[in-house]
C-alpha cells in the first residue's frame, strides 16, 4: 500500500491483520519481560517471533482483534494515509500516553494532518490497557 492510497484501494481486511500484529509488536517490545529480568522494554529481537496467534486465551486473542478492527474501521479515512504497520506501532504508543514514548505516537507523526493526529491519539485511549507477559512463548495480557 503507498502511503497516500485512496480508502477505497485499501485491502481493509489484510490492513487490520498487520496493524493488529504490529500493536501486538509493540506491546510486546513495551511492555513484556521475556528475559525475566524485571525489566520491562527488551530488544525487539526477543520478541518479534511473537504474533497475535501467541496470545494464549482465545477470547484475549478475540479481544485484542475486535479492539484493533473496531479502531482501523472508524479512522480509515486517516488511517489510509499511512501503513498498518506503522499504524499499529503508533496506536499502541498513542494508547500508552505519557506513560508510552510521546515521539511514537500519533500526536507526532508528520504524515497526517494535525486534527487527524489529535484524533487519532485521542481514539486510542479508548480501549483500556493492561498487563502483558510472555510465559513458555506465549503473549497473555489483561485487556
Amino acid at each position: 500500500m503507498s502511503e497516500n492510497a485512496p480508502k477505497d484501494t485499501v485491502d481493509w481486511g489484510a490492513y487490520i491483520e498487520e496493524f493488529a500484529r504490529w500493536a501486538l509488536g509493540e506491546a510486546l517490545w513495551f511492555e513484556s519481560n521475556p528475559d525475566e529480568t524485571g525489566v520491562g522494554g527488551d530488544e525487539w529481537e526477543a520478541v518479534e517471533y511473537l504474533t497475535v496467534s501467541d496470545i494464549a486465551d482465545d477470547r484475549a486473542r478475540e479481544r485484542w482483534m475486535r479492539m484493533c478492527r473496531e479502531f482501523v474501521e472508524l479512522h480509515k479515512e486517516h488511517l489510509a494515509l499511512i501503513p498498518a504497520d506503522s499504524a499499529g506501532q503508533l496506536f499502541w504508543q498513542s494508547k500508552r500516553g505519557r506513560w508510552g514514548f510521546p515521539g511514537r505516537s500519533f500526536r507526532l507523526d508528520n504524515r497526517l494532518p494535525k486534527k487527524a493526529r489529535r484524533e487519532l491519539h485521542r481514539a486510542s485511549s479508548r480501549w483500556p490497557v493492561g498487563y502483558l507477559f510472555i510465559r513458555d512463548e506465549k503473549v497473555y495480557f489483561d485487556l
